[in-house]
């Protein structure tokens, strides 16, 4: 861990000499200072021909935003090319959809999703502390034209109370971590006044690119409101470190269960040790490992997206050299519903593809990008 400290020491040493420790550590001063720009960008790093031809073609799909802090960590990192435009992005492949899980089709309302019959997703708010460039909401986020808004909230929060069906509820956007502490406390409050829904999960990659967010007002509130679970979007062992810890043993001490959500990227942990290390360093900060996820099939997502067959390699080696408790259930998401990957779940294979049964027994398709 002590490498990633270094790196984000010698960053800020550079760059901010100027700052206090108390401002660093303020998650407001590091979200008000967020390069959002490629100009702003630039004085920080030297862009690449890669990334500066993604500049110069589009900037519209997704804003830009990354924490000092995150990027102090990746600026030498893998992480590099998941927080700024790559020119693979320019590249639209027939397979891609602006709405790659169909989830407008299951949304009654604007902002909340209905797929399962007993879970719904409570989209919060469009807003991140970093921007992913392979989002899955790349259509929603930090620029949509429809602003969340409370009354977004109160409707969501009526057709919650309106369907008993529905015994969890996932508050994500954007990234549920994102709004300050009243307003996540009012959700919350109000949805413990709602005799069926018995889960709240929390949506968010906030401790690992903005850990300074999680502070002790905030996890004192959340005490107050369990269970609460926290699905942490985590990538690369090199998120978890000294300073992220701080952050997650906050959650964890408070008795927030939390569990990962890994995305599988060509490029940024697309091999065995660097899954392994990951899901072995997760376990370590008290974290189950949970998902390891095949990208989704969003605008521009070509040159992240590995094949099926690889992931299941690399799920099958975890199993022989990794505590089970390291095995992450492995998942693909196509149009037409949720598959967890393995051998049995595979109909056929051809050269276009995969057929895949989903979580339902039904048919779905998901392109081979090799």
């Amino acid at each position: 861990m002590n490498h990633c400290i270094s790196t984000i020491q010698t960053f800020r040493q550079q760059f901010f000499p100027q700052i206090t420790n108390e401002q660093w550590n303020s998650w407001k001063w590091q979200l008000q200072n967020r390069p959002k720009t490629p100009e702003k960008l630039q004085q920080y790093l030297e862009l690449t021909p890669s990334e500066l031809t993604a500049f110069g073609g589009h900037q519209e799909r997704l804003p830009l935003g990354i924490t000092p802090y995150y990027l102090a960590l990746i600026t030498q990192s893998s992480l590099r090319k998941t927080m700024i435009p790559q020119e693979g992005e320019l590249l639209i492949s027939p397979e891609e959809r602006i709405d790659p899980l169909c989830e407008e089709k299951d949304s009654p309302l604007p902002n909340l999703v209905h797929r399962y019959s007993d879970r719904v997703l409570f989209l919060t708010t469009q807003n991140c502390a970093v921007y992913c460039r392979y989002c899955t909401r790349a259509r929603l986020v930090g620029q949509g034209e429809h602003r969340v808004s409370r009354s977004d909230w109160q409707q969501n929060l009526d057709y919650i109370h309106q369907h008993s069906e529905i015994r969890e509820v996932i508050l994500s956007g954007g990234d549920a971590l994102f709004l300050d502490d009243g307003s996540l406390e009012f959700l919350l409050q109000e949805l413990r006044k709602i005799p069926h829904v018995q889960i709240i999960r929390l949506g968010s990659k906030i401790p690992v690119v903005l850990p300074q967010r999680v502070t002790e007002d905030l996890v004192q509130m959340l005490r107050k409101y369990h269970p609460v679970y926290l699905s942490l979007h985590v990538l690369h062992p090199d998120e978890l470190n000294e300073v992220s810890k701080v952050a997650i043993s906050r959650l964890v001490d408070a008795g927030v269960v939390i569990a990962s959500q890994t995305v599988f990227l060509k490029g940024v942990n697309d091999r065995f040790e660097i899954i392994r290390e990951l899901m072995e360093k997760l376990l370590f900060f008290r974290i189950r490992p949970y998902a390891l996820y095949q990208c989704d099939l969003i605008h521009g997502s070509r040159h992240f997206r590995t094949s099926i067959q690889q992931g299941i390699e690399i799920i099958e080696k975890l199993r022989l050299h990794s505590s089970g408790y390291a095995v992450p259930h492995y998942i693909a998401d196509p149009p037409g519903g949720k598959v967890t990957l393995s051998p049995q779940t595979i109909i056929s294979r051809d050269e276009q593809g995969y057929h895949l049964k989903n979580w339902e027994g039904k048919p779905v398709f998901y392109p081979d990008p090799i």
